[in-house]
């Protein structure tokens, strides 16, 4: 009995501290909101849609949260072809929380394209959002399934195929995911033909791709499709996605979870005393310099991070109006503020800094064949180590031959945590052998304090 009391104990404790880690996490995604709000920054107006081209692409944001990069990456791919015209739509105007990175205000409604206020998409783009099941994206469900029936195209990034199966839009097509998810959606949606070992999937007008950054080539497919191989090439060179080109296949490894995914694992389940990472934005901005060092940071769980700017929103180099925490925010406490893109040339942002003597990284411009994340992973593994970087790369699907690793320092934090996670669940583990071992030894001392005294009687006798 105390043997199993003894492990329930320790059982209990050390669930008990993951779960408060996990809800650690939930307040520190909280973090960028609440700043946010004590700013007053809802309510914005929204962007205008981005370009003239004749070929409409609509991104659906999700009323649960959104996964940043499956909206930011392929936005910047479409958008800096001028054969296109993209925008956002949501089921109403509030400010559309992206996980991990800021809140960006959708610049149409579901109800002003049925009614007509606003043109009807060519190609519609569904990202990864928190909860594809729920009551929060029924709205978004029914309105992705009425598109679906106009027979229009359809983009699905990451585990945005789960929101798309919920709606039935994939039913009977084959289709992939991220690879963390492919074996659960064979199970929950049977008629679907799931896929693994591929950065997309075409069938048809739908194509999926999988995990986070796969959203890139897949844009650019579709770019290709069309817009012609010309153009596709110009915005591929641009974007500067490793390894791309049209010719390149679309096979790729297979991956598992592993040891080696120990460090993010770690952050993930521990994530007290990390450092808060400021990340600078500004007006002009592209959409994959603003979104890579969220991604990187969020999903390597390393550090907590904050969209920081002069003012309450900045404006990217393609309309998208992002809600920012301004620099003068009360409460504002960060470690080390990052400059991505247009951001590293912000004077004020600068000024700011250097007035606070705030260590500053400037993220370097893609350039050739590297891209926005190549320089974010870089700088991660700087302040991670390798492993934590490279694992990161894995999670969000992303090209590591290129990468210049040479991280020397390794995080140990989340190690070192879960050492004394475990010391302190063996010691509630031990708790009832320590009681039980005091009351033995209370009752010894109370046996030897009374035997005088019962001694003494008898000699009387």
């Amino acid at each position: 009995m105390h043997a199993v009391l003894a492990a329930a104990l320790a059982g209990a404790t050390f669930v008990g501290v993951l779960g408060a880690g996990a809800a650690a996490v939930g307040r520190d995604s909280g973090l960028e909101r609440r700043l946010a709000v004590a700013e007053g920054t809802r309510g914005n107006a929204p962007g205008p849609a981005a370009g003239t081209g004749t070929i409409r692409v609509a991104f659906v944001l999700g009323g649960s949260g959104t996964e940043a990069a499956d909206v930011l990456a392929p936005y910047d791919v479409f958008a800096r072809s001028p054969k296109f015209t993209v925008t956002t739509v949501a089921a109403d105007r509030s400010p559309v929380r992206l996980a991990g990175a800021p809140a960006v205000v959708p610049a149409t409604t579901f109800a002003d394209i049925d009614d007509g206020r606003a043109p009807a998409p060519d190609l519609l783009v569904v990202p990864a959002v928190e909860d594809p099941k729920g009551a929060s994206e029924a709205a978004t469900r029914s309105w992705i399934a009425r598109q679906s029936t106009r027979g229009i195209r359809i983009l699905g990034v990451c585990a945005g195929s789960m929101l798309l199966a919920e709606a039935g839009v994939l039913d009977g097509h084959r289709a992939t995911s991220h690879w963390s998810r492919i074996s659960s959606l064979r199970q929950s949606r049977p008629a679907v033909q799931w896929v693994t070992g591929q950065r997309f999937v075409q069938d048809g007008r739908i194509m999926t791709t999988a995990g986070v950054t796969s959203g890139i080539p897949g844009a650019l497919q579709l770019v290709h499709d069309l817009a012609g191989e010309s153009e596709a090439a110009r915005v591929g060179a641009e974007v500067g996605y490793p390894g791309w080109s049209m010719s390149t296949g679309t096979a790729i490894a297979d991956q598992a979870f592993n040891v080696g995914d120990a460090p993010v694992a770690l952050n993930a389940a521990l994530p007290w005393l990390r450092p808060t990472v400021g990340i600078g934005l500004t007006d002009g901005i592209s959409e994959l310099d603003a979104v890579a060092a969220f991604e990187v940071y969020t999903v390597s769980g390393a550090a907590r991070t904050v969209a920081l700017a002069a003012a309450p929103t900045v404006t990217t180099k393609h309309g998208l109006v992002l809600l920012t925490t301004p620099f003068a925010s009360k409460g504002l406490h960060l470690d080390r503020l990052i400059l991505p893109g247009a951001a590293a040339h912000d004077t004020r942002l600068l000024s700011w800094a250097g007035s606070r003597q705030l260590a500053t990284t400037v993220l370097p411009q893609p350039r050739g064949p590297r891209g926005a994340f190549d320089a974010a992973l870089e700088e991660l593994s700087r302040r991670t180590g390798n492993t934590t970087a490279m694992t990161t790369a894995k999670f969000i699907d992303y090209p590591t031959a290129q990468l210049h690793l040479d991280g020397t320092s390794t995080d140990t934090r989340s190690t070192w945590l879960f050492v004394m996670t475990v010391v302190l669940a063996a010691g509630a583990g031990a708790l009832p052998t320590v009681l039980r071992r005091a009351a033995v030894v209370r009752s010894a001392r109370k046996a030897r304090t009374t035997e005088p005294a019962h001694t003494a009687g008898k000699d009387r006798s």
